[in-house]
């Protein structure tokens, strides 16, 4: 058996990889693996990395011979780095700007600035939109706040990151219903807006931090390639959330985890809600990670806050109960998903009128992610500044 499998290493200098694409190979099921006792290490299956090698493509997602090299996450078998920091950490207690900072490869002092000017269009596209959900009107007002922004057309480090500073300023006053954008921290925008509880703040802090980058995958990806076209972050994050957003995309899909956890919350009993699932032949939603085989360690950090700060709260003691029986039942651990999804249930985003449509309860993730989006649009201009013209149509 040991023969079917070759180490992480054996398997990227096959594909002319590196150790991080063989990771997402795994996340998108192409290639099997298992770990070795004793360590914290995985061997993967031998004939899917060379049916990968042999039929010339990737297993999902991005195109053909794409593999691109990036600082800015690294995404292993039980850890998430940001900069070579460990997100989890971090998220003990840093704001989503200082995040945004590190993952931009600049000072925080860069949040210092004044909020971004509105454009002269704002409060009537707001009105006309009012019943939509906050990122579909994100979408529709980004073209005119990068107008009303002259300093987004300068796609210097610091200018981008300058710009990035703005969107996620608007995209949290947007999503919020608010008429102006804040310089106060994110998390405690929510909290006002949403009279939360400190612990509850503190939870949606951490799933803000835990979103911002998860490495190149396929919204990321195109992220990057409309950076290189000579587009304003604005642009690029757009169609981030664009494809975030759509039908085909995995939160497109969340409906049924969204489903199961009011059903859970809502139950008497929560093992009804388990058994049941199990008993119809389904996969429980929001449990296991193909790419993290010991459990996504960002769910197991936000498990182990709400076991020391809600752990008398009715509905996470019920959530806390599934999550023992799965692990009892199948060895199933909570993914992201599932935790952040029962953070935005918590918090109230699920049910406020504001938070309408599809996007509406991916809202934290989304701002989040839009800060790893722009750290990518960063690194891609700097990377292709720093590389030949390209001299192709």
């Amino acid at each position: 058996m040991e023969d079917d499998y070759i180490s992480a290493d054996e398997a990227a200098a096959f594909l002319g990889v590196s150790r991080a694409t063989i990771y997402a190979y795994v996340s998108r099921k192409g290639i099997r693996s298992h770990p070795v006792p004793g360590t914290r290490q995985h061997r993967y299956r031998r004939v899917d990395v060379e049916q990968i090698k042999a039929r010339g493509r990737r297993p999902a997602g991005l195109p053909l011979g794409i593999d691109i090299p990036s600082r800015i996450t690294d995404v292993g078998d039980n850890e998430l780095l940001y900069r070579g920091r460990s997100a989890i950490e971090l998220s003990e207690h840093a704001t989503l700007e200082q995040i945004a900072a590190r993952l931009w490869d600049v000072d925080a002092s860069i949040f210092d600035r004044p909020p971004p000017r509105s454009s002269a269009l704002f409060p009537k596209l707001d009105e006309l939109l009012t019943a939509e959900a906050g990122v579909d009107r994100a979408l529709a007002h980004f073209p005119f706040l990068e107008q009303a922004n002259p300093r987004a057309y300068d796609l210097s480090h610091q200018g981008m990151a300058a710009t990035g500073v703005d969107i996620i300023r608007w995209l949290t006053a947007i999503i919020l219903s608010k008429g102006s954008a804040s310089d106060e921290p994110i998390h405690l925008q929510f909290e006002k807006s949403l009279a939360l509880a400190p612990e509850q703040t503190d939870l949606l802090r951490r799933v803000l931090i835990l979103a911002a980058d998860h490495g190149v995958n396929e919204s990321t990806y195109a992220v990057r390639m409309v950076a290189r076209s000579g587009v304003t972050p604005w642009r690029s994050v757009s169609v981030g959330l664009a494809l975030a957003v759509g039908r085909q995309s995995k939160f497109g899909q969340n409906e049924s985890l969204r489903r199961f956890i009011a059903e859970i919350l809502s139950a008497p009993d929560p093992e009804a809600v388990v058994t049941r699932q199990l008993r119809e032949g389904g996969d429980l939603p929001g449990f296991g990670s193909p790419i993290y085989p010991n459990g996504d360690p960002r769910a197991a950090a936000l498990v182990d806050f709400c076991d020391r700060a809600l752990s008398d709260h009715p509905g996470y003691r019920k959530l806390g109960r599934a999550i023992e029986l799965a692990y009892e039942f199948r060895a199933l651990r909570p993914n992201f998903a599932f935790v952040s999804t029962f953070a935005e249930e918590l918090t109230g985003l699920q049910s406020r009128r504001e938070f309408v449509g599809l996007s509406s309860s991916e809202a934290p993730y989304l701002i989040g992610r839009s800060v790893g989006w722009v750290a990518h649009c960063i690194e891609q201009v700097a990377s292709d500044n720093d590389g030949p013209a390209d001299s192709g149509d």
